[in-house]
């Protein structure tokens, strides 16, 4: 059993480049998975011999357990990683996972999740004024990330690992990286002028070295890492006044709710997400039906390109 783990944290960086931080997570959710395995069946058995039944009676100990929803989605999350290494490696012939009805209703047995919030009109008005007002120059990258996240709500991941040569100002287009390797296209509206701002001024202003690549830059002139995202966002959510933290989650629930409501189907919100799993797209419009329902009409602030105001 203790095999199974050290194969699977090291092949999933190889396999599957997932980064070291992310595999060590995912094998956490796998050793709770082990354990339960071998408590069920009182000894470890091979995981070929693996079902559908085994998954469903982890899920159930975790719902028992006191586990809230979301930790019971990543620990699906991470199951389902598990099986994709384990056929992938060829230890396995056949799927171990359940339906995803059954999934579902174990899932939604769990406790509801801690309250997921989404900005208002007001809320983004403030927070865009509070930028285009600011002369720090990383207000222009901070704006042009917070309207992508905000507009069609791409994980910081994905944002961080575009190019340059990935945004097309000709056609209001964004390329954005998956993870697989392949790119998608994605027609920019509102996030359009902010983000043109930054690529043809903002970039400049942060020093981007010559050889630097990357579409998000740091002040140093090298790639933009997540905890930096997140510190700005946080300081500009104060700045702004907003009685919530601003975080990258927030901003992605927000535009979530905002393509729901403006009739985008739940598969292309999912693909804008990151979210290989339809199911995790599916959980989360649910619950943003219940904690965000009173957030209507919402609507983007739009940067005309004339001067540097929000309508």
């Amino acid at each position: 059993m203790e095999q199974w783990l050290q194969d699977f944290t090291q092949e999933m960086q190889r396999l599957l480049s997932y980064s070291p931080t992310t595999a060590k997570a995912y094998a956490s959710d796998v050793r709770r998975f082990l354990d339960s395995l071998k408590e069920h069946h009182g000894e470890p058995i091979s995981p070929e011999d693996v079902v559908s039944d085994d998954v469903l009676n982890f899920l159930e100990d975790e719902v028992a357990a006191g586990r809230r929803r979301a930790t019971v989605q990543r620990r699906v999350a991470s199951l389902r990683v598990l099986e994709r290494y384990l056929l992938l490696a060829e230890r396995i012939t056949r799927p171990f996972m359940p339906s995803d009805e059954q999934i579902m209703a174990a899932v939604q047995a769990s406790a509801p999740s801690r309250t997921t919030g989404c900005l208002t009109t007001e809320d983004l008005q403030r927070l865009w004024q509070t930028l285009l007002a600011s002369p720090k120059r990383q207000a222009r990258r901070d704006l042009a990330l917070v309207a992508l996240m905000v507009e069609w709500g791409f994980p910081i991941g994905m944002l961080l690992k575009a190019q340059v040569q990935h945004v097309d100002l000709q056609d209001h287009v964004l390329w954005m990286p998956q993870t697989i390797g392949t790119l998608t296209r994605w027609e920019l509206d509102y996030a359009y002028e902010p983000l043109r701002r930054y690529v043809l001024q903002g970039r400049a202003d942060l020093g981007a070295n010559a050889d630097e690549q990357h579409l998000f830059i740091s002040q140093q002139g090298r790639a933009l890492s997540r905890q930096s995202v997140w510190h700005s966002l946080r300081l500009w959510g104060e700045e702004a006044g907003l009685d919530v933290i601003l975080t990258p989650r927030l901003l992605r629930t927000t535009a979530a709710w905002r393509l729901k409501m403006n009739g985008i189907p739940a598969q292309t919100i999912g693909m804008a997400m990151g979210h290989s799993n339809p199911l995790s797209t599916t959980v989360l419009l649910r619950r943003l039906e219940q904690y965000c329902e009173s957030v209507r009409p919402l609507e983007l602030p739009r940067l005309r390109p004339e001067d540097d105001t929000a309508q």
